[in-house]
């Protein structure tokens, strides 16, 4: 009988310095690798025991900064995965690096090892900016850690590019953007700034000034257009890609396919259940080093009903093919037309999405303002 497939994600949650933006889990002090590596490694040996009916086809190692792990960590790292969790000879394999600590040393073992697709946080090409978001490499670093993975072996590369950051007008951003599709990469994500309480910008108020709505949509805008014209087709509000090279990993999270999720920070969803592990290095390693495994799970719920039909609604959305209706119908036993009782059609009347061969779907500029949309539509059951 075959296996059930999973995508892995395994969290390295460590950086050389947090950016001012960032709210994921991350610690600076990288004396703790040791320790925390130890610690992954019995998870994945508690949890591969458990998942012998999976077979994972997509692993991410994300973070964090998973390119600050020396050749001699990634070692012990790759070989606990491989010997623990069954992974599909065609599996993809992503790698999260910063141009900051991503050398041609480590690229060429992490390609040798295994790992085959890429994903550099360039953020920008504008050194002004990549200071303003405190970002530790330069403009010359990300195109040099990029001309470093071709040479390493890497095809199948992956950028990322931040729009809507401090004093950013639509020109500045259309520069990056236009180096960024001129590289011969395959996949682009860029994300609009946002600002989260928690964080150094949260906490800036007013005195931290950013793009107005009108100049933040016409980046979008000039996202897609530029992208589409480049070749990267849109699949999702905010991933680009040429035909194949999509996220298989990303895409299980948006098609609510089965993921576990190892690390402090990590979620998973795996037969209904969603659940999350602290965003506690020391209650995560603690739980592994000597069974104490308080406050371990931040979340661990079956989801219900009503709540996996707002995560497929808000999820399928964000996928520039929408929500099929009939998938709809199929997977919760209703009709799609009949929960949403036609409030969607004042949206497909103003040009912020479209109803087309059964499904509904944002438009470019539905998607600019996709949240408020959304919003409402949590609330259909």
């Amino acid at each position: 009988m075959s296996k059930k497939k999973l995508g892995l994600y395994i969290h390295i949650p460590f950086c050389a310095r947090k950016c001012p933006y960032c709210d994921f889990y991350s610690i600076c002090d990288l004396s703790l690798t040791s320790r925390y590596l130890t610690a992954l490694t019995k998870q994945m040996e508690e949890y591969g025991r458990a998942m012998g009916g999976y077979e994972a086809d997509t692993v991410y190692f994300g973070g964090g900064t998973p390119s600050l792990l020396t050749k001699g960590q990634w070692k012990e790292l790759l070989e606990a995965l491989h010997k623990n969790f069954s992974i599909c000879e065609t599996a993809e394999i992503t790698v999260e690096a910063n141009p900051a600590s991503a050398n041609l040393r480590l690229l060429k073992y992490l390609r040798k090892a295994g790992i085959n697709r890429l994903s550099l946080g360039v953020q920008s090409f504008d050194d002004a900016e990549l200071a303003a978001i405190g970002r530790l490499h330069s403009a010359a670093d990300a195109r040099n850690t990029l001309k470093d993975a071709k040479k390493a072996g890497f095809g199948n590369i992956s950028i990322d590019l931040m729009y809507g950051l401090p004093g950013q007008t639509v020109a500045d951003f259309a520069r990056s953007l236009d180096e960024a599709v001129s590289l011969d990469i395959k996949h682009l994500s860029s994300y609009g700034l946002k600002v989260e309480p928690a964080t150094p910008f949260g906490k800036m108020g007013e005195s931290l000034v950013l793009p107005d709505e009108d100049t933040w949509c016409a980046m979008y805008e000039l996202l897609v257009e530029t992208c589409d014209k480049a070749g990267l087709l849109q699949y999702e509000i905010s991933n680009f890609a040429r035909p194949g090279f999509e996220s298989r990993h990303n895409l299980k999270y948006w098609t609510l396919a089965e993921y576990l999720g190892l690390g402090p920070a990590a979620h998973s969803y795996l037969g209904g259940r969603r659940f999350a592990f602290a965003r506690d290095l020391n209650i995560y390693c603690r739980a592994f080093e000597g069974g104490d495994d308080t406050g371990l799970l931040s979340e661990d719920y079956e989801a219900p009903a009503s709540g996996a039909v707002a995560d497929y609604i808000m999820l399928s959305l964000r996928l520039k093919s929408g929500l099929s209706t009939a998938d709809f119908t199929r997977r919760f036993r209703k009709s799609f037309e009949e929960l949403e009782g036609g409030r969607l059609d004042r949206y497909v009347a103003a040009g912020l999405m479209t109803h087309e061969d059964g499904r509904y779907a944002f438009t470019t500029k539905g998607f600019c303002v996709s949240n408020a949309v959304l919003a409402e539509l949590i609330d259909l059951e």
